[in-house]
Formats: C-alpha cells, structure tokens, sequence
C-alpha cells in the first residue's frame, strides 16, 4: 500500500493523473456516442463512424496511456523512442478494434463479456509496449508477480465494461463507461507500481528519444481531438435522442388514431401506447410505457416469430378474463434506432361472430336443437370410435304421426309452434344425449355409451308418452304423438349410413303398425324393404307394359239379388306368377311413384266400363272406385274426376268414390273440401272400412259423404255373434239418423244375407260373386232375382 501510495502522491504528478482520467472518460463517452451513431445509419455511413469509433476508441486508451506517463516523474532524465511509441498506438486501436467485431451485433452474452476481454488484452498490450518506449538513464525492473495480477483484475473489468455498454437497461449500461475507466486505471497503475527505476550514469539515451516536452504538444492535440469528438458525439446523441422523441411522438399521435392497440417498443419494453390498447388492458397510456412484453403476453416470444405474420395469443388485462387478441410485429427505424410497433387486434367479436356462425351451422334455426350436419357428424364419430375402440351407442329415429293435419288446421305457423313444444320435451327426455332435427318433423337422439336395447326403448316410451301430452295452440289444442325405430351399434363394421337406414326402416315400420309404437331394427325389415324395392321395380315395368287390370264385384239390392253396380278393384296380372290380388303389391303402389297415375288410369277405366255397362241395358247401373292418398292430395283431384266424367260420358251420379279412415286422417282439412266440391257435382262419396280404424265420429258431420260401407270383420260371425249384431245395427241406426246409405261387405252366405235383408238396403260379397274381368261380369249381370244370378255366377 505504501509502495502504491507512493507512486501515486510522489512519483507522478497528481494534476496529470487527473488529466489522464478526464481524458480517458472524455474518450470513452465520445467512442461510445460514435459507435452508437454509426448503428444508425445506412451502410456506408455506418462503416464510416464505426471506423472512427474504433480509432477514437484507440486514441483514448493511448492518450489515457501517455498523459500518465507524462505524469510519471522517475528523478532521472528520460523520454520515449517514437518508433516504438507509435506501434502502441496501432497496437492498441488494433486490439480494441478486434474486441469491437466480437462484440458488436452479438446477442449472446458470453460473446460480449469474450470481446471486451479481447479490449482488454489490446490495452494491456498498450500499455506495456508504450511503457517499453518509455526510455530513462538507468534500468528498468519489474515485478512480474504485481504485473500479472493486476492484468488478471483488469481483463474481467474489461469484460463487465463491455457487457454494460450494449445492455438495454439504462441503469446498467451507464455502468459501462467507468467501468472500462477502471479497468483502464488498475492496469496502468498496477504497470508503475510493478516497475522500479535505478540510475546509471554511464546509461545514455538514445539519439532519437523524443523529449516529453516534445511529446506533450502532440498527447495534447490527440487529447483536443478527443475531447473534439466527445463533443460531437454529445450533439449527435442529444439529436438523435430528440429526433427520436419527436418520431416517437409523431407515430404516437398517428397510432392513437388507429382503432387497433398499438404499442412501440423498444426491444422488450414499451416506449409508448396508443389509447386503444390502453382501453383493452385497462390502465392508463402513462402506466403503460415502460411495461415488459412479456407482462401482457406471457406465452409468446416475438423472436421466434417471423416479422409481419399475424399470431393468435391471449392479451392479459387488469381485470376479467384475458382478451383473445391477433398481434403482428414490424421493425421501424426511429432516428435510426431500431423499434418495433405490434399491433393488436381484439378477436372477441371474430371469435363470438365465428361461434355464431358455426351455431347456425350446426343447428336448427326453428328449434335450436342440432341439424342433420351436425348429426351426421356426430353418427360417424360414434361409428368411427365403435370401430376403433368398441364404444357402443345407439340410434333413434322417431317422426310425428298427425303432423300434417296440425299443419293443415293451423298452418305453418302452428306447425312450427308444434315442433318447437315438442323439440323442448324430447329435450327433456334426452338432455344427456345429442338431439338433432333432421328435417321436417322428423328427430334424432345419438344415445352414446350404451348398446342395449332395453335402455333406448325406455327412452322411446318415455319419449312418446311425452309428446303425445296435448299441445295448445291459442285457444285449440294441437295432438300428435310419435313412432320410434332403434338401431343399436353391432359387433359387425357398418357405415353410418347403413345404421341410419336400419333405424329409418324401424320407424318405417312403426308407423306402417300404427300410430305411437316402438319398433327394435331387426334383420327381417331389411329383407322387407328390399322385397318392396323389388316390388316397386316390378310395378314400374308392369305399369309400362301394361299388365294391370281392373275385376268388378258385384254390388247387388238385398230385397231381390238384383246387381245395382260394382266396385272396381286392380289386379296386376303378372307373366309368371299369374293374376295377382292388391293384397301383393297393394301399399308398395299407394307409397310409390305410380300411385297418381295409376289412380288416374283406374278411374278413366272403371268409368268407361261402367258406360260400356249402361249403354248394354242398366241405364242405372253405379261403378265404386276406391282412391289412393296420393289422388286426393292432388290440388287439380276435382278437375281430373271431372275430366274423366266428361271423356267417358258417365254421369256424375253413377260414381261413387270410395276412402278410407286412413287417407281422411292424414289430410283431413284437403280431403273436407275436395269431398265437399265432388259432393257439389252429385258424385257419391263411400266411407270404407268404416270402424276399423282410429276416425272419430265428428267425421260424419264433418265430411260430406253418402253411404258406409261395414267392414267384412263385422260380418263373418252376424249370424251368431251378439256383438257383431250389435255394432252392425248401430252403425245402421247412426247411418240412418245421418241421412246415409249403408252397404255391408263380405256377405258370404245366406243366413247373412237373410239377416241383413230386413236392415239394409245393399250388400256385396262371394255369395253373389268375386271380383272377376269385365267380360264374366257382363254375363252374370242380370236384371231377375237371386237364384238366377246364383246360377250364372257358378
């Protein structure tokens, strides 16, 4: 300590040592200022001011150098070799220049700390070589132990400065500067300290040593010049910095006029904000500035992304949930320092719109409940994971029996209402499971979990024992109820469209069995519906080719056996199987395609027939057709009927059409005014079947008609059964109190027609003659009583 005190307070010159720290943070700050300039400007520029960065950089370590050994005062006379004085000059601007290509442009902190050890190197060799110029009348000693150790304090100094200086936080990279003085001061002290001098009076200098009175003028110019380039790179720091306020205000003002969040940054760190942004956060513009990225958007990392490409990320806020936001980042350059505006754009209402959206497409508008895209979906995850894994589920089908009557007496408008109330109880029923309307008044429910059938037919009872509670429309009340097929998944692979079709057979056949029932998919529905396809492709080429035919059964007065018409029934006379009864092929025609046409071509027939009939004597004869569903919903029914009267010439009160329960229920309000038009025409209206089915008998009132025709199954056992007895007198005395006619059917005997005799006026069945071709039909027609036509038809 001594030793150093000494060297300090008796050796150098106080004033100069001072000088020589002056001079060397002068220096340093004016590199410094330089360097940052130069990272600045455009290339050429650059290469420039980073070269005189370096020599400034250069020129301040040996100034720093060489004021202190001026500084120095040995006792002796001395002065330095020049040769060697400005190698340490090249040197040491060689040395920092090598440490500054290392450190520059690196982001890696370990290559920063390894650039200024570099400097620090560069200075040492200044130091030691510019002290070996250093020339005095005597000999020079050193002591090796002091020199290395004061070297090996200084180096990491070196490094630290270094790694100081190009920090981004201003109150470490203010550090950088006294640091680098430091590490710049220990070396240099530590190299006088180790030295000692002893006189030699027969030591001579040499002949070209420069005095240091010489030398100082040129120290002190080199000094000027620093202090000269200190001074510019002060202006141009306090430019740029202003420059950069007013670009930075200047984007600021133009980035509050955008309705996105913006923030420029600076680095990590926001420099300034827009008000956008501060509303989606919820602080202040001023609480803003400063704030680290990673604050507001903790999981991305902008280095890892590519400039201007937009990212999804969640934008953390003082309160309530963090916004979904779209961020895109663009480097700027601000008075030529590089920034980085991110935009941020607020994807709630994208989000929200985009959910209503795919709402909408995945839903029913009507009912809020999934649509049959969603279903279908749904059906080929669950086949998908069936297959995969075994996962069972099961498949319900259900449609509305009645519907369209509800639609006909309230129109659409309660038609929607009803599929509403009963979309909201089948949800009631299936809340665990996906419920989904497929179209029309047809559902789905996607029972996930379960393939047993007991368990989905307790959701089908449940679920048509909840629709079938009455639905009030206004002040009416609205009924229906619902039919159910079930399709469990099967141990076989099977498409989804297969189990559809499995399921849609089931509900196929519920409603073919009545109204309200269950049915379980089982493999024979299959073969039934590809016995019925068969069948509809065989009723195509038979229509084509004309292989139908009409048979009449004979209609006869009961008091005498006398026929008074006949109902004309199809019969499809097949080339191999031979002629064929409805029964075969009856309800394939009536669903399919030919039901109009072929209604149509019954009707022209059986009229004709009848007119062929009449012209031969029975100007009263009366010809009975039974109709298809599909002709009474036609809108132009009447007009055909009408059409057919007119091309045949049979008079509108020989015809008589003939419904069933069936047809008036599922259009009964169509049905009420084309019978009421016909009625109008004095065409005659039969009810078939009558009391066979679900019809009530607010019908009678409700349909203009004019005879019943009892069921066949009333019939058969009349002569002993009570309650046969009963109902057929009944539904005579109903008819009668109606102002109706009533013909029975299935008369097969003569006790039954005896009985009958004294009640009715008509009757038809086998006892007079099966349906047979025209031709037989016109030879057992006959105008005598009974046994003659007994004897004809045998």
């Amino acid at each position: 300590m001594n030793v150093l005190l000494t060297c300090l307070g008796v050796l150098n010159d106080p004033m100069l040592l001072t000088l020589a720290s002056i001079v060397c943070l002068i220096g340093v700050y004016g590199s410094f200022s330089v360097a940052r300039h130069a990272g600045r400007r455009d290339v050429v520029a650059r290469r420039r001011w980073a070269f005189l960065s370096l020599v400034t950089a250069g020129c301040t370590a040996w100034a720093t150098h060489m004021v202190a050994l001026l500084a120095f005062r040995p006792g002796m006379q001395s002065g330095f070799e020049p040769t060697t004085t400005a190698v340490s000059l090249l040197l040491a601007i060689a040395g920092i220049g090598a440490g500054l290509m290392l450190t520059l442009g690196r982001r890696e902190r370990w290559r920063r700390f390894a650039g200024g050890l570099v400097i620090g190197l560069g200075v040492t060799v200044l130091h030691y070589v510019g002290q070996a110029a250093y020339v005095v009348r005597g000999h020079v000693n050193w002591d090796l132990t002091i020199v290395w150790s004061t070297i090996l304090v200084s180096l990491p100094l070196f490094g630290l400065a270094t790694l100081a200086s190009v920090e981004r936080r201003r109150w470490i990279s203010v550090l950088g500067a006294p640091l680098l003085v430091l590490a710049i001061g220990v070396l240099h002290i530590g190299g006088m300290v180790a030295m000692t001098l002893e006189f030699d009076p027969r030591v001579q200098l040499p002949a070209w040593t420069v005095s240091p009175d010489i030398l100082a003028p040129i120290v002190a110019v080199v000094s000027f010049g620093l202090v000269t380039i200190a001074i510019v790179g002060l202006r141009l720091t306090v430019a740029a910095k202003a420059k950069l306020r007013y670009e930075r205000r200047r984007l600021g003002e133009l980035a509050n006029l955008a309705l996105e969040g913006l923030a420029i940054c600076e680095g990590s760190r926001i420099v300034t904000a827009n008000d956008s942004l501060a509303r989606l956060i919820g602080i202040s513009r001023d609480e803003l500035t400063g704030c680290e990225l990673s604050a507001l958007l903790p999981n991305l990392d902008f280095r890892s992304l590519p400039e201007r490409a937009e990212t999804d990320a969640l934008l953390m806020r003082r309160l309530g949930q963090p916004l979904p936001v779209r961020v895109l980042h663009n480097a700027v350059d601000l008075a030529g320092r590089a920034q980085t505006v991110i935009a941020f754009r607020d994807q709630s209402e994208r989000l929200s719109a985009e959910e209503r959206i795919r709402t909408l497409a995945y839903s029913d508008s009507l009912t809020g409940l999934a649509n049959r895209t969603r279903f279908q979906d749904a059906i080929a995850t669950c086949v998908s994971e069936h297959q995969d894994n075994g996962s069972p589920f099961t498949l319900l089908l259900f449609d509305l029996d009645g519907f369209k009557d509800v639609n006909d007496a309230f129109g659409h408008a309660g038609g929607d209402e009803v599929l509403r109330v009963v979309a909201r109880r089948a949800r009631s029923v299936a809340e665990d499971h996906l419920l989904a309307r497929l179209g029309g008044d047809e559902f789905a429910i996607i029972v996930r979990g379960s393939a047993d059938p007991l368990q989905a037919a307790a959701i089908g009872r449940n679920l048509i024992e909840t629709i079938e509670t009455p639905i009030p429309i206004g002040d009416e009340i609205a009924h229906v109820s619902a039919s159910v097929g079930l399709m469990p998944s099967q141990l076989q692979s099977v498409s989804a469209d297969d189990l559809t079709l499995a399921a849609d057979l089931a509900l196929y056949d519920a409603k073919a069995n009545g109204r309200g029932r269950l049915r379980l998919f089982t493999p024979e529905l299959r073969k039934a519906a590809k016995d019925r396809l068969s069948v509809g492709e065989d009723l195509r080429e038979a229509w084509e080719a004309r292989n139908f035919e009409l048979y009449y059964q004979p209609q006869v007065r009961l008091t005498d056996d006398r026929i008074v018409g006949a109902e004309a029934l199809i019969r499809w006379n097949h080339p191999y199987l031979g002629v064929l009864a409805p029964g075969a092929f009856l309800s394939v025609l009536e669903a399919g395609p030919l039901a109009l046409p072929v209604g149509d071509w019954i009707l022209r027939k059986a009229c004709a027939d009848a007119m062929t009939i009449r012209r031969g004597g029975q100007a009263d004869f009366r010809i009975g057709v039974n109709l298809f569903a599909a002709q009474l919903r036609a809108p132009d029914f009447v007009e055909r009927v009408d059409d057919a009267l007119r091309s045949t010439g049979l008079p509108a009160n020989a015809l008589e059409l003939e419904i069933t329960e069936n047809i008036v229920l599922r259009n009964e309000r169509t049905i009420a005014t084309h019978l009421s038009r016909l009625r109008k025409m004095d065409i005659g209206i039969a009810f078939d079947d009558f009391g066979t089915g679900y019809a009530s008998l607010t019908l009678l009132k409700q349909l203009d008609i004019t005879r019943l025709k009892i069921d066949r199954s009333f019939i058969r056992d009349i002569e002993t059964n009570r309650k046969d007895q009963g109902i057929v007198d009944a539904v005579i005395r109903m008819a009668r109190g109606c102002d109706l006619d009533v013909i029975a059917e299935g008369i097969e005997t003569r006790t039954q027609a005896d009985y009958l005799r004294e009640r009715l006026s008509e009757g038809q069945g086998y006892l007079f003659g099966k349906p047979m071709p025209l031709t037989n039909f016109r030879k057992c027609r006959h105008d005598s009583p009974g046994p003659q036509l007994s004897g004809a038809v045998a």
